[in-house]
């Protein structure tokens, strides 16, 4: 059972890495491992030496065998993963033999790192926000707003034993309102005029989503929805983020960004949402840290057992969930329950600090944590100015994949930006956006991409160093690869790419070895991709 901030923190952190390497088990033996190993050090209790472990196992195995092609959210879990990994590391050596209280030292250790993992959140959020600042993300046909608000649509409708889902997801929230509200400060036991006014506003609610459903992409309607969404999307991350640095504001943003995360968990990003979860935990205050740790006590059959253990439970159970799914090829209907599942979770996780605010006075004040913090070693600071760099690298002339700019249609390639303040692109140093061969002709066996895009990638350009990194994955593959392709003005076909004087790529360069590219498609607007 947790007894800590830290140990709280440190379980919330694992689930997020074990949802992180669960979700499409690309490696099964290794996440086999650490699945198990992290299950073990949760339910012995995690100290300071086993959250070290784990972190220094999964940050091995993201920089060896996975990077640079990794998701927006793990540069950001790299990063910190390193902070925490000083910290700890540095703490277990110059403690040792001192006979210092190891409670103690956790929580210095944990506070020492709490003003990284805010800024850390704060700059994720603020940097995505930016750059959706576009003139594509604000064209509603072309907009990721759409796109992904359509998917939350599509999985809100779709039938379970032919009952929209988003029925008994309604009736659920409503209910859980309910009890909220009926044991605080919102009305008395009793109160009649009350519950009708509860269940009214579940049928509207359920009656607003039908005639979304409805009028979705049905002229004027649907492109003023799809305006609403992106504003509320840029709202949320770029001036939400910011707002977060306000200690008594950081109550309602932190609200919102789990209302937020919990919408997106239902279309997939379920490991996204568990690295948020985690770190929206540091912005809780310490009178609700004490809520969360003396009131997280559950039942479970006719034993008794804590939230956060019950949360990670829900955590492991995805990730198998997830294993399950990545076997069957993945069925739609499988992310769902993952989402539903995961929202369950941290609903059970923070029902105490949603009692406590909604209960009767005398209730904690949310006083709101400062972001910074005087036990934090001046070094760490480098961890959010790596995250500035790497979240400005497509204005740069630099990578455009993995830098935050995950479904912003943000166009930086081509000597030309479609960004709102940087269209000229004031700030590019470097060309390796503009140095690009276009594929024209592929095997279509070789031709879809693993990162960042699923579809054949004829008649769509790739930077020289993306597409020598194919190419390298290809000779060690051992595959042949016919190709029409063009370069510099001039159209050229081969036999194999893989073996042509020109393009064999046998070692990887450190510009290959660092950077992540999209695919670049031809003509505009800049359609939403990963």
């Amino acid at each position: 059972m947790p007894r800590s901030p830290f140990s709280v923190f440190a379980v919330l952190y694992t689930v997020a890495l074990v949802l992180e390497l669960g979700d499409n088990w690309t490696d099964p033996w290794f996440t086999g491992c650490f699945v198990a190993a992290a299950a073990v050090a949760v339910v012995t209790g995690m100290t300071r030496l086993k959250f070290l472990t784990l972190l220094i196992g999964s940050t091995a195995y993201f920089l060896l065998f996975r990077f640079p092609e990794v998701a927006n959210h793990v540069n950001l879990m790299l990063c910190l993963n390193v902070a925490m990994i000083a910290v700890l590391g540095t703490s277990l050596v110059r403690r040792r033999g001192t006979g210092t209280d190891a409670e103690t030292d956790t929580e210095n250790d944990y506070a020492a790192i709490g003003p990284i993992l805010r800024i850390g959140l704060i700059l994720v959020y603020v940097l995505a926000g930016f750059h959706k600042l576009n003139t594509d993300y604000l064209d509603p046909e072309a907009s990721c707003a759409t796109s992904i608000l359509g998917s939350v649509i599509g999985t809100m409708g779709m039938p379970v034993l032919g009952v929209p889902i988003v029925i008994p997801v309604a009736l659920c929230a409503a209910l859980f309102g309910y009890r909220l509200a009926r044991r605080g400060r919102f009305a008395r036991a009793g109160n009649s005029w009350f519950t009708a006014t509860v269940v009214g506003l579940g049928i509207a609610g359920i009656a607003a989503v039908a005639v979304v459903l409805l009028s979705w992409r049905l002229g004027p309607v649907g492109a003023v929805i799809s305006a609403f969404a992106a504003v509320t999307v840029i709202g949320w991350e770029l001036v939400g983020g910011l707002l977060l640095t306000v200690p008594r504001l950081q109550a309602a943003i932190v609200a919102i960004s789990l209302a937020m995360h919990a919408t997106l968990a239902l279309v997939g990003f379920v490991d996204f949402g568990a690295l948020a979860v985690a770190l929206l935990f540091s912005f809780v205050p310490p009178a609700y840290l004490r809520v969360l740790i003396d009131g997280g006590a559950v039942e479970i059959g006719r034993r008794t057992g804590h939230r956060v253990g019950l949360y990670a439970g829900f955590g492991f159970g995805i990730a198998l969930l997830c294993g399950i799914d990545a076997l069957l090829r993945r069925l739609p209907e499988i992310a769902v329950v993952s989402g539903l599942l995961f929202n369950l979770a941290v609903l059970i996780l923070i029902w105490p600090v949603l009692a406590a605010v909604c209960g009767p006075a005398p209730r904690p004040v949310w006083g709101g944590v400062r972001i910074l913090e005087r036990r934090t070693p001046a070094p760490l600071y480098l961890v959010p100015v790596l995250l500035v760099l790497l979240g400005m690298t497509s204005y740069l002339g630099l990578r455009t994949a993995g830098n935050f700019s995950m479904f912003s249609n943000l166009r930086t390639e081509a000597g030309a930006s479609n960004h709102l303040l940087l269209s000229g692109n004031p700030l590019k140093l470097w060309d390796y956006q503009d140095d690009v061969v276009w594929i024209l002709d592929i095997d279509d066996r070789h031709g879809r991409i693993i990162h960042h895009y699923d579809e054949p990638p004829q008649g769509h350009a790739l930077p020289v160093v993306e597409f020598r990194k194919w190419i390298h994955d290809w000779t060690r593959a051992g595959h042949r690869v016919p190709m029409t392709y063009g370069y510099r003005g001039e159209v050229h076909t081969t036999a194999d790419i893989v073996t042509d004087p020109r393009w064999r790529t046998e070692e990887r360069t450190p510009a290959m070895v660092l950077q992540d590219f999209r695919i670049i498609q031809p003509g505009q607007p800049n359609w939403c991709r990963w």
